[in-house]
C-alpha cells in the first residue's frame, strides 16, 4: 500500500495573476501558504484481477483508464501510462468547492502516489507541472498554477510565472518568530457556501482575453500588492500585511461581480469592525472560506462570526508539501 498526502493552500497576495490569460501577456507573481489540511491518497495493486477501482466522493470500477468518469483521475492515469490494474482512494480534510485549491491538491497527491506505484523517480516541480498540464492543457479548465505548486512545495511560497508559463519557485526568508506571528494572526471561517470556481474564473479569463481595462488594471495592482505583502512579511510587519489584504480584497472584487455578494460583504465588514485589519475570500470567490488577519485580540472577531453562523476552521502552516507517508 502506498499512502501520500498533499496540503491545501491559502493565497496571501497576487492571486489571479497565475492564470494563463494574464501571465501569457504580463507575467504573473503571487505568494501563498500551505496549511495542515490535506488530501490523502492510497494506491494499491489489485490482488485478484486487473480492474481499476476508485473511491472518492463516488466509487468507480472499470476495466480501462479510458472508461473513468472522473476527469482528473482519468487524465492523470493517461498521462502516467497506467491502463488498468490499480486501486486508488482519496480522503480530504476540506470539501471541494470551498476555494482551497482542491483540484490541484487532489492531482498532486494522486500523482505522487501513482509515480511511486510505477517506481518512477520524479522531481517535485515536475509533479506540479504535470498537475498544471492536466488541468490547463488537457481539460481546458480555467485555473492557474498556484494550487498545484503550493500543494507540491508547501510552506510560504512565492511564484513568479513568465510569459511562457515557466514558474520560478522561491520560499522567502522570513524569521521563525514572524512566521509564528502570522500563523497566529490568520483566522479562517467557513461561510457554508460551496460553489464551482469555474464560472467566476471563466468570467475573469474572458475579460482578460478581451482586454477589459478594469480587470487587467485590477490584476496589475493585485500583483503589486502581492509583492508588497512579501516585503512586509520579510520585514515582520504583520500590521501592514493585514492592511494590504484589505486593499487586495477591494481590487479582487473588481474582477467579477460574482466574487462577492451582500451577505459576504456584510460578514467581511463585521469582521473588520470586530478588529480584523483585512481579509478576503479564499480562492475564486462566491463562497467558501473567509480569511481574516487579526494580530490583536481575536475574541471579538470570533464572537462576531459565531453570531453570523460561521464556523472557524483552526489550522497551522504546512512546510512539507506533497509527501509519501507509507510504501509497504
Amino acid at each position: 500500500m502506498i499512502i501520500t498526502r498533499a496540503p491545501f493552500r491559502i493565497p496571501l497576495g497576487g492571486g489571479g495573476t497565475d492564470l494563463p490569460s494574464y501571465y501569457k501577456k504580463f507575467g504573473g507573481k503571487l505568494i501563498s501558504v500551505a496549511i495542515d489540511k490535506y488530501i490523502v491518497t492510497t494506491v494499491n495493486r489489485p490482488v485478484t484481477d486487473s480492474l481499476i477501482r476508485l473511491k472518492y466522493s463516488k466509487s468507480e470500477t472499470v476495466k480501462t483508464a479510458s472508461q473513468i468518469k472522473h476527469p482528473l483521475i482519468r487524465e492523470a492515469l493517461n498521462l502516467t501510462g497506467i491502463k488498468n490494474g490499480i486501486e486508488i482512494s482519496f480522503i480530504a480534510d476540506i470539501p471541494a468547492g470551498t476555494g482551497m485549491g482542491s483540484s490541484g491538491t487532489f492531482l498532486v497527491s494522486m500523482l505522487k502516489g501513482v509515480h511511486t506505484f510505477r517506481k518512477d523517480e520524479i522531481k517535485i516541480k515536475d509533479i506540479a507541472e504535470q498537475a498544471c498540464d492536466i488541468e490547463i492543457n488537457r481539460l481546458k479548465s480555467p485555473v492557474g498554477k498556484q494550487d498545484q505548486y503550493l500543494a507540491a512545495f508547501g510552506g510560504i511560497t512565492q511564484l513568479t510565472i513568465n510569459k511562457k508559463g515557466f514558474v520560478t519557485v522561491e520560499q522567502p526568508i522570513i524569521p521563525n518568530a514572524i512566521i509564528e506571528d502570522l500563523d497566529n494572526s490568520l483566522l479562517l471561517f467557513f461561510t457554508g457556501i460551496k460553489r464551482s470556481s469555474s464560472e467566476v474564473l471563466t468570467l475573469q479569463n474572458n475579460s482578460t482575453k478581451s482586454g477589459d481595462k478594469k480587470v487587467i488594471e485590477s490584476l496589475h495592482v493585485i500583483k503589486e500588492i502581492g509583492e508588497e505583502i512579501t516585503k512586509s512579511l520579510k520585514k515582520g510587519d504583520i500590521n501592514n500585511f493585514g492592511k494590504l489584504m484589505n486593499t487586495h480584497w477591494v481590487y479582487k472584487q473588481q474582477l467579477s461581480e460574482k466574487i462577492s455578494n451582500d451577505k459576504i460583504n456584510r460578514w467581511y465588514q463585521k469582521g473588520i469592525s470586530a478588529g480584523a485589519l483585512g481579509g478576503k475570500l479564499i480562492g475564486a470567490g462566491g463562497g467558501g472560506f473567509l480569511l481574516f488577519c487579526c494580530p490583536g485580540d481575536k475574541n471579538n472577531l470570533r464572537a462576531a462570526m459565531t453570531k453570523e453562523g460561521l464556523d472557524e476552521v483552526f489550522f497551522h502552516f504546512d512546510f512539507e508539501g506533497v509527501k509519501l507517508l507509507a510504501n509497504f
